[in-house]
């Protein structure tokens, strides 16, 4: 029973450490936030980014939070895109709109719309490696994409005013 041996002889850390320290004892596991191989740590933090580590039974708490926000902006600007390429369309035909098309902003948000949408997919692809990330880092990438967002939207209002 070596691995009970290692518990009993880990127990100089607080019992939580001990057990994690004892389990990763000649064992590689990856670190549920860096996948750094954590193959005999010293204790229960990981020595590459600094993750407290749990020794627990089931899934770790995944944190989706930012990941959902940082994606919202863009499943909405992709939306709106679909609803306005429509009237875009209808408006290029002598039948609709006499072929003259709609004013360059509302075509240009329509691009920015189906581009952003576009971003969502590649952000869901590598939602893996965002949700590693550090929960700072996170946040600061969801900022960033509601401010470019934002951005955008002042843009085609200034653009409209311009008119």
């Amino acid at each position: 029973m070596p691995f009970e041996q290692d518990l009993l002889s880990a127990r100089s850390l607080n019992d939580h450490d001990g057990e994690v320290v004892a389990f990763l004892r000649d064992r590689s596991v990856p670190c549920p936030r860096c996948a750094y191989d954590l193959r005999d740590a010293p204790s229960a933090k990981c020595p590459e980014c600094g993750e407290p580590l749990v020794l627990k039974v089931g899934s770790p708490k995944s944190r989706f939070g930012w990941l959902v926000l940082a994606m919202a902006p863009g499943c909405f600007s992709g939306v709106a895109a679909m609803f306005v390429a429509v009237p875009i369309v209808l408006s290029t035909l002598p039948y609709f709109g006499g072929g003259q098309g709609p004013p360059w902003p509302i075509v240009a948000a329509d691009l920015f719309g189906f581009t952003s949408a576009a971003t969502v997919v590649l952000i869901y692809r590598q939602r893996h490696r965002i949700m590693f990330r550090t929960a700072g880092w996170q946040a600061t990438f969801a900022v960033i994409v509601w401010g470019v967002h934002v951005l955008a939207f002042v843009l085609f209002l200034l653009g409209m005013w311009s008119l």
